[in-house]
C-alpha cells in the first residue's frame, strides 16, 4: 500500500499550526510545510476532521471560530494549490503490534496516525516529542 509520492503525512499538531496563524508554532509549521510540499505530502481523514473541529472551537478561536462550511473550506484549500496534499485512508484494521505498546488513551489516535504513515510508506510529521521518541522510524519531528 506504500505511496512514494507522499513522503510526509502531517499530524494534526503540525497541520493545524500551519493553517492557523494564531497558533504559537505557526511560523515553524508553515515554513516546514511550504518547504516539503513539492516532495509530496498528505493528511489522514482523521487529521482533516480534527483540524475542522479545532477551527470551529470557540475555546481556541474565540469569537472568530469558523462554521462548518468555512472550516471545511480552510482545510480543503490547504490541500489544494500547486502542490496538493493527498487525503489518506487506512485499508487495514489497527495493528496489534502497534497498539499493544499504547499505555494511555491519548496515544490511540497518535498510534493510528503512525500506522497510516507506516502503511503508506511515509513518515508522520509531528511536533510531539514523546511520539517521535516512541516511533522514530516512522515519525519526523517538526519543531
Amino acid at each position: 500500500m506504500t505511496d512514494k509520492s507522499v513522503p510526509f503525512i502531517l499530524d494534526n499538531d503540525v497541520f493545524f499550526a500551519a493553517i492557523y496563524e494564531g497558533h504559537y508554532a505557526h511560523p515553524t509549521a508553515r515554513s516546514w510545510l511550504d518547504e516539503v510540499k513539492p516532495a509530496g505530502w498528505g493528511i489522514a481523514m482523521e487529521t482533516h476532521l480534527a483540524a475542522m473541529r479545532l477551527l470551529m472551537n470557540p475555546a481556541i478561536l474565540g469569537k472568530s471560530s469558523f462554521d462548518g462550511k468555512l472550516a471545511h473550506k480552510a482545510v480543503t484549500t490547504e490541500l489544494g494549490g500547486p502542490y496538493p496534499g493527498k487525503l489518506l485512508f487506512s485499508k487495514l484494521p489497527p495493528d496489534p503490534d502497534i497498539f499493544s505498546k499504547a499505555v494511555g488513551h491519548r496515544q490511540v489516535m497518535d498510534f493510528w496516525l503512525v500506522q497510516i504513515a507506516r502503511d503508506h510508506g511515509s513518515r508522520l510529521a509531528t511536533s510531539d516529542q514523546a511520539l517521535h521518541r516512541h516511533w522514530p522510524q516512522w515519525t519526523l519531528l517538526v519543531s
